[in-house]
């Protein structure tokens, strides 16, 4: 009895102590830090995410996966909720993807930024009311759609050789071999029988490069005289310039003589008269003041006493006969 006593005892005590180990160690593993809590929404697949998994921010660990359920309010929708330290910069432009570990199979979710999103502002969150990211397809989730596109378009491409390459398209493609064969065997005689035109076209072209080298010198010649002729007709360009600069002095003189000849015969028409007039009133004035000169000197007086009545004259009142005079 003792014995059995004993046994239960240290199987008593060896259950509680591993209890308290388990304690201890999830007391001393407890995760202590202060996270945000933040809701991933997608409507794709989620494979080989569990709770727990890594949370990384351009792949430094901020946070991990606290659940992963289903959307009550949009059926098809998966939430995975997360938390991340407060320190992480996650802006209305962050979004979310999965990335995978290796070749182990585990998931994990990858944050980010969209450089196109500009103006992007910090993004709040808190316990009551989370803030909601959107997970995108990640790049292999993208490989895999476009690979089945690629199948797609493969197995079409395949249908499309396939009905190409039928039995009639077959007899078609032969026939067309063989005719391309005909051909080729007429184009080899058509060959042949050209080479001696070819021989002959070959002794036309040295023909002809002997009568080019021939004419090269007269060509030479033609430029030369060219040449010359364009220095002449730019000599009797230059000529003609100052031929129509002489006749314009010449057409200008013509205008200047026309005018003098004009002033002539105007002076002629009507200033010489005037003078000739003039001439004449001026000899008249001339000897009359030279007879009143005359008369002044022959009587002075006749300024303060006018003219003197002359002597009476024979049969005029007061004329007397000199003494001595003939009886």
């Amino acid at each position: 009895m003792e014995n059995r006593s004993h046994a239960l005892l240290a199987g008593i005590f060896t259950v509680i102590l591993a209890i308290g180990i388990v304690a201890a160690a999830m007391w001393l593993n407890r995760d202590t830090q202060e996270r945000l809590p933040y809701v991933l929404s997608t409507s794709g697949t989620v494979a080989g995410l569990n709770p727990q998994a890594a949370v990384r921010y351009r792949g430094m660990e901020v946070g991990k996966v606290e659940a992963i359920e289903f959307d009550r309010e949009n059926p098809g929708q998966i939430l995975v909720r997360i938390g991340v330290l407060p320190t992480t910069p996650i802006t209305t432009a962050t979004f979310a993807e999965l990335g995978m570990q290796g070749l182990t199979g585990l998931a994990y979710v990858q944050l980010d930024t969209d450089p196109k999103v500009r103006d992007a502002k910090l993004l709040p969150s808190s316990v009551q009311s989370p803030a909601r990211l959107n997970i995108r397809p990640s790049m292999f989730d993208r490989f895999s759609l476009s690979g089945e596109d690629l199948i797609v378009r493969a197995a079409t491409a395949m249908d499309q050789v396939s009905k190409l390459l039928g039995d009639d398209n077959q007899k078609l493609l032969v026939q067309s071999l063989t005719g391309v064969q005909t051909v080729s065997l007429r184009v080899g005689q058509l060959a042949d029988e050209v080479k001696p035109v070819a021989g002959a076209v070959t002794a036309l072209a040295n023909d002809s490069r002997r009568a080019i080298a021939g004419v090269a010198p007269l060509l030479l010649r033609a430029d030369a005289l060219l040449l010359r002729a364009d220095e002449t007709l730019v000599s009797f360009g230059k000529l003609s310039t100052e031929l129509g600069r002489r006749l314009d002095v010449i057409d200008r003189a013509a205008s200047s003589a026309e005018q003098v000849g004009q002033a002539a015969r105007s002076f002629e028409s009507q200033t010489l008269p005037r003078i000739n007039t003039l001439l004449d009133n001026a000899d008249r004035s001339a000897r009359t003041l030279e007879r009143v000169t005359d008369r002044l000197g022959e009587e002075p007086t006749s300024v303060l006493f006018g003219q003197q009545p002359g002597r009476p004259g024979p049969g005029e009142p007061g004329f007397s006969a000199p003494a001595g005079g003939t009886k």
